[in-house]
């Protein structure tokens, strides 16, 4: 995985962060926590944590949290948003697929272990390897369909394809499903709708949308000054880019620990 990638987006994952819970956000956490999977105090993991919007919800509720990413740069963003929590907490820089898992678990198994949008966790060998770190549950989030109008039209414009997901491609839920039952547990999977709206000036709107294309180069200002000019033809008419996502994602859960 390419940490550079995650790295230049980390400033637009702590700008989500900074608008605070929104209803999606609310649905998940209630999810785990009605299903018995996140309770105050217990021992969590996030891997793929990006700024650590999720391990500070954790926090807040006293838990001990373990938070893990490819990118040096969401992990020091992750720090900061951390940092005012009084419950135990630590980050571990790497790739979750070569880490050794002593490293994320120094002191024994976590009760809970998520991947939330999050390319970590995408094949049998890493699914058992998110397995064997729990003793409670784990839980994966993934995109599993996307539509971007206005992205589509300003990447078109500019005569490149459109980029399909956040994380980079959308992931099967059949597969992961898959990959679970062959490591042995039993996967339950639930669908939800993720929609949401951004504004923008197209100066912002364009940074944002080159950065988002493994395709476009950052450091092109002619590109640069092509894409401010179509994200300004693509404005309302306040001048505002209102940039609007609509999407749904499974919920893929599983319990690491067989009943007697």
């Amino acid at each position: 995985m390419d940490a550079a990638r995650w790295d230049r987006s980390a400033g637009d994952y702590q700008r989500v962060f900074r608008e605070g819970c929104n209803g999606y956000n609310r649905r998940l956490l209630d999810f785990m926590l009605d299903s018995g999977m996140l309770y105050p105090g217990c021992k969590v993991l996030d891997v793929g944590c990006g700024v650590g919007k999720y391990g500070t919800y954790f926090a807040a509720m006293g838990c001990d949290v373990t938070l893990t990413d490819i990118s040096g740069e969401m992990l020091r963003r992750a720090e900061e948003n951390m940092r005012p929590f009084a419950s135990p907490w630590r980050t571990v820089a790497g790739d979750f697929e070569t880490m050794e898992p002593s490293l994320l678990a120094p002191s024994g198994p976590f009760d809970l272990a998520i991947s939330t949008m999050s390319p970590a966790v995408h094949d049998l060998a890493t699914v058992k390897k998110l397995s064997a770190l729990t003793r409670g549950w784990c839980l994966l989030t993934n995109f599993v369909s996307w539509r971007q109008p206005l992205r589509d039209r300003f990447y078109r414009a500019l005569a490149y394809d459109p980029v399909r997901s956040m994380a980079g491609g959308l992931d099967s839920p059949e597969a992961l499903e898959k990959a679970v039952e062959q490591a042995g547990y039993e996967p339950h999977i639930r669908y939800e709708n993720y929609d949401w709206a951004d504004e923008r000036s197209p100066q912002e709107a364009a940074a944002y949308l080159i950065r988002r294309h493994p395709a476009m180069d950052e450091e092109d200002p002619e590109l640069f000054r092509r894409a401010v000019e179509t994200a300004a033809g693509l404005c309302d008419e306040k001048g505002i880019f209102q940039d609007r996502v609509f999407t749904r994602v499974a919920w893929l859960s599983w319990k690491t620990l067989k009943e007697d």
